[in-house]
């Protein structure tokens, strides 16, 4: 006999059970010490589509407690091989986290992956797992940027400041755009290294101009 099929396993995310991560072949935890100045996260962090878990790692290595969510098998059996702390689940479905248990969260090219009422889910869960005061950084591609809308497995794209939107609407009392930056249009033919980088931080505080933003992110405190 069939087994009926329940609402939550309809509406469950099936094309990420499984991921193929060969794009990232090469990269390490190094790769997420950027962000993890950027983002200053106060323990515990939750992080969202933890992938193969580079930045629960990079925070171990500083030393940050964090616990990762993820729902491909490779991903999970990538972080958990390194002792990194990880469960495997489906954030398109409500987190299996109590309520105010962590300090800050980061969602690092995750909601572009769902479509816009799932988005809209996480966002209003991960704040109820936020303890008073903490944080989400949310990053996505800018809808503006040609590579992010070709990719077919970007099906939810958002500005900046639409990004802030969503994130007010989902009952985050205060929302930051300051975590942007223009996108390095001087690059490859001038390469300016991390002055390009400060100068894209600048530029973007001067002229928080969406199309020319080089993706959407927000901090967005509960």
């Amino acid at each position: 006999m069939t087994p009926r099929l329940t609402e939550s396993m309809v509406s469950a995310d099936l094309r990420h059970r499984t991921y193929d991560y060969g794009r990232y072949e090469g990269r390490d935890w190094r790769y997420f010490e950027p962000l993890l100045a950027r983002m200053h996260p106060a323990p515990l962090v939750l992080d969202l589509g933890a992938g193969l878990g580079l930045f629960l790692e990079c925070c171990q290595q500083h030393e940050v407690q964090a616990i990762g969510i993820e729902l491909s098998r490779e991903g999970v059996q990538a972080a958990a091989g390194r002792r990194l702390s990880i469960v495997r689940g489906d954030i398109t479905q409500p987190l299996p986290f109590r309520d105010a248990a962590f300090g800050s969260a980061l969602a690092h090219h995750v909601l572009e992956h769902v479509p816009l009422e799932k988005e809209r889910l996480i966002l209003k869960e991960v704040r109820r797992t936020l303890r008073p005061g903490g944080f989400l950084f949310a990053v996505s591609p800018n809808i503006h940027h040609p590579q992010a809308r070709d990719d077919p497995d970007h099906i939810n794209l958002f500005t900046p400041h639409q990004l802030a939107v969503e994130a007010r609407a989902a009952g985050y009392t205060r929302v930051e755009l300051g975590t942007n930056f223009w996108r390095h249009f001087w690059e490859p033919k001038i390469h300016l290294g991390q002055v390009g980088a400060v100068l894209a931080g600048m530029l973007w505080k001067l002229a928080p101009i969406d199309r020319l933003a080089g993706s959407a992110s927000v901090l967005a405190w509960k």
